[in-house]
């Protein structure tokens, strides 16, 4: 598939990309602002009653109504792209977004954050959409490169969101001889970071409203009339009775000739407009093995992902004596920031070139493999933390080994995943409604991956479920069914071109 002569590359449309790029940016900096301040904005509705042990329930139902939303709307864009076009559509999702944003920020009441925050998923559910785009501006040279590019789009969002949110949350602490002079931002103290996110996204749709074009190819043949230039026939001039029945006769002739000749070249032209325009997919038409499968792969690594997202802080911040490594939520601030930093080089410069030497199975395989790492390395820092009292030295030595082993490499698994829905995909009309499943069912696998992850946590804790770590055994062995899929993937691609 992935040709190793780079002189042979097709050349990247970096501006097309780069707006695209920004689209997506707007999903993990939309679902991520808001971690540094839910907690104490559930607490400001009222809806706890005063019982802070009840926050987490609350808060959670909110992150999760986010990707909730995504996942019920993302089939709807999808579909859509397919009939309206992929430009309209992708431009929808940032204007919606600011929107709801502002709005969210403005909130006072429970219900209405459960509101805007379903809105902002809705909106946001086009992002398939934008996963359609960077399959049609690539080829089979540099679909690779393009989609290795993705787990950066993720890392600078997960980056940029909580920053946003934990810098610009309550400016009448944060800033009280400036901002927190404000009346509005004294009164709505989480509504600036939301105005941030807000004023990014619309600055994201205007840049794509003026610089992004259609991706969908559609060759639409106007039908043209063709004049047919017989060939000049001289007719004796004279004018016997047989000259004028065989001229007449003749004239017939050619004239039923160049009728038969433009009738066909009308059936060509027909055939040809049929063949060209393919008619928008259908979901059943997309419900194969070819497709299913690559989508059963991304959905078990999204499910490992996030969930492995929610333990690596849970673990950290859990108390020693109780199974975790008592670090501070400073320390974890740190230490995922510094990650996310220290990772954006790596799908740039090496996932295209190891897919190229060794082909996408296998980097996929590889990056799958990498959570068996990262949930082994959560039960033996817990153990060495547990067996020492404290978080010494030689954990915090061996954080960035875990980081590297685990969430580097696993950044493979995301880069490729995507590469075999495309591939998967019946035909290029097909795309947007393809990646509008794949979409739904990631999504899907992203909402219950938390839920299920911190519910296990608690339960092996609580009740010493194989010595407290059964939440890290039952994700391991998710992970070998997800390795199992992968080996399932095939090996050569179709011409992507």
């Amino acid at each position: 598939m992935f040709s190793n002569n780079s002189s042979s590359q097709t050349p990247l449309p970096k501006l097309q990309l780069a707006i695209v790029f920004l689209i997506q940016l707007t999903e993990p900096i939309a679902a991520t602002v808001i971690y540094p301040f839910i907690n104490q904005f559930v607490n400001d509705t009222g809806i706890t009653g005063g019982n802070e042990k009840k926050t987490g329930y609350y808060a959670g139902i909110i992150e999760s109504a986010f990707f909730l939303a995504e996942c019920f709307t993302v089939m709807l864009w999808g579909m859509a792209s397919d009939r309206f076009g992929r430009r309209p559509i992708l431009l929808l999702g940032p204007l919606g977004l600011c929107l709801a944003t502002l709005c969210f920020g403005l909130s006072t009441q429970y219900r209405d954050l459960m509101i805007f925050r379903s809105i902002q998923g809705a909106f946001n559910g086009n992002i398939g959409v934008s996963k359609t785009i960077l399959a049609e501006l690539s080829d089979s040279t540099n679909i690779a490169q393009i989609f290795s590019l993705a787990p950066m789009i993720w890392c600078i969002g997960v980056i940029m969101g909580p920053s946003i949110g934990g810098v610009l949350a309550n400016p009448e602490q944060q800033f009280p001889s400036t901002l927190g002079k404000i009346a509005l931002l004294r009164e709505h103290p989480f509504f600036l970071p939301c105005a941030v996110v807000a004023f990014l996204a619309l600055s994201f749709f205007f840049v794509a409203l003026i610089g992004l074009k259609e991706s969908r190819k559609r060759s639409l043949r106007r039908t043209s009339t063709r004049i047919l230039k017989a060939p000049t026939r001289r007719r004796p001039s004279t004018s016997t009775l047989c000259s004028i029945v065989s001229t007449t006769s003749t004239l017939d002739a050619d004239l039923e000739s160049d009728q038969e000749t433009v009738l066909a070249s009308d059936s060509e032209d027909e055939e040809d407009s049929k063949t060209d325009i393919e008619p928008p997919a259908t979901l059943k038409s997309i419900l194969i093995p070819d497709v299913l499968l690559p989508i059963a792969n991304y959905s078990l690594i999204a499910l490992l992902d996030s969930s492995y997202t929610v333990l690596i802080p849970l673990t950290y911040t859990t108390s020693v004596p109780a199974g975790g490594l008592g670090l501070t939520p400073f320390h974890v601030g740190l230490i995922l920031s510094v990650w996310g930093a220290a990772n954006i080089p790596f799908p740039i410069f090496c996932i295209p070139r190891l897919i190229k030497r060794f082909g996408a199975r296998t980097v996929n395989f590889v990056g799958v493999c990498s959570f068996l790492v990262g949930f082994g390395s959560l039960s033996g820092l817990s153990m060495l933390a547990g067996a020492i009292g404290y978080a010494n030295w030689l954990v915090w030595a061996l954080i960035p080994l875990q980081f590297l082993l685990s969430n580097t490499v696993g950044s493979m698994a995301y880069a490729t995943a995507q590469i075999f829905v495309v591939n998967g995909a019946p035909s290029k009309s097909a795309l947007g409604t393809t990646n509008g499943l794949c979409q739904a069912s990631k999504t899907m696998a992203r909402t219950f991956g938390p839920v299920l992850a911190t519910s296990l946590f608690s339960l092996s804790k609580e009740h010493d479920l194989f010595g407290g770590y059964l939440v890290y055994v039952v994700f391991m062995l998710i992970t070998f069914v997800c390795m199992r899929t992968t080996m399932s993937l095939p090996r050569e691609m179709k011409n992507l071109g």
